[in-house]
C-alpha cells in the first residue's frame, strides 16, 4: 500500500530537469618538499642542530651556554645528520663507535627524529656528548605538531627525546645497541615551545647491558618534568658477506 502511494506521489511531482555542473579547473598541486632518506633527487646535507629562524631567545641564550661550555670542558656538539662528506662530519671524533660517519654512506642518517621538516614545528635540537664521562646533553624546543592535550607536548614526543638522546648516548659509548627497556615517569607537562634540558648519563654496565639513566628539566633547572631509566643492548658488529661461491659458514 505505501509502495503504490509512494509511486502515485512522484507521478504527480513535476519534472526537474537535469543542470550540468560547471566544469572545475585542475589546478595543480604545489610540489611537496622531499623528506626521504633516500630520494630520486640528491637532497643536500644540512645540520639541523642549529640556530634558526623558529628559535625563541631563551633557546639561543641556552644554546650558546652550553656551545661554550663545550669548549671549555671538553664536549662535542653533535650534528643532526652523519654524511661523511659534510663539514660539520669533522666534529664528531673518529674513534667515537657508530657517530663518525662509519656506516650508511650513501644517505642522510639523523641523530634526531626530524620527520617533521618544517623549523619549528616538531623538535628543534642541539646535543651536546661527553664520551669519557658518558654524558650527553639535549636542549630542545618542541612546536606545535607534537601537540598532545590543547598547549602541551604529546607524551610519545617525550618519549621520543628521551629514547633517542639515551639511545645516541649509548651508541657513543658501545657502539651499535638497540632499546629493551624504557621507564618513564611524567612529572609535570611540558608546554609547546618551552625550552628544555635533558642530561642523561650512563650508570653502569653489565656486559652487553648499559644502564642509563635522564632526567628533563626546563632550561633554567627550576622545574622537573620527566626522569628515565632506560636499559640498552650491544649488538654484534655485523659480518663481512661471504666472498666467492661458497655458503659462508
Amino acid at each position: 500500500m505505501l509502495l503504490r502511494q509512494g509511486r502515485a506521489l512522484a507521478r504527480a511531482l513535476p519534472a526537474v530537469p537535469c543542470v550540468p555542473l560547471p566544469a572545475v579547473p585542475c589546478v595543480p598541486l604545489p610540489a611537496v618538499p622531499c623528506v626521504r632518506r633516500r630520494c630520486h633527487r640528491p637532497c643536500p646535507p644540512r645540520d639541523l642542530a642549529v640556530p634558526n629562524a623558529a628559535w625563541s631567545d631563551v633557546m639561543r641564550r641556552h644554546y650558546g651556554h652550553l656551545l661554550r661550555a663545550a669548549s671549555a670542558e671538553g664536549w662535542t656538539r653533535l650534528p643532526s645528520f652523519r654524511v661523511p662528506t659534510a663539514p660539520c662530519d669533522s666534529a664528531v671524533p673518529a674513534e667515537v663507535p657508530g657517530l663518525a660517519g662509519d656506516s650508511d654512506r650513501d644517505g642522510d642518517t639523523r641523530l634526531f627524529p626530524r620527520a617533521i621538516e618544517g623549523d619549528g614545528d616538531g623538535f628543534e635540537f642541539a646535543m651536546f656528548l661527553n664520551v669519557p664521562k658518558g654524558r650527553l646533553r639535549c636542549l630542545c624546543q618542541p612546536g606545535p605538531f607534537l601537540e598532545g592535550h590543547p598547549g602541551l607536548t604529546h607524551g610519545g614526543a617525550i618519549a621520543t627525546l628521551i629514547d633517542t638522546s639515551l639511545g645516541t648516548l649509548a651508541l657513543a659509548v658501545a657502539g651499535r645497541v638497540v632499546t629493551a627497556n624504557l621507564s618513564i615517569d611524567y612529572v609535570a607537562p611540558v608546554p609547546l615551545r618551552s625550552v628544555l634540558l635533558l642530561e642523561a648519563s650512563l650508570e653502569r654496565r653489565e656486559g652487553r647491558k648499559l644502564f642509563l639513566g635522564c632526567d628533563l628539566r626546563d632550561a633554567e633547572g627550576d622545574t622537573l618534568h620527566a626522569r628515565a631509566t632506560g636499559l640498552f643492548i650491544q649488538q654484534d658488529t655485523p659480518k663481512e658477506p661471504a666472498r666467492g661461491g661458497d655458503s659462508g659458514r
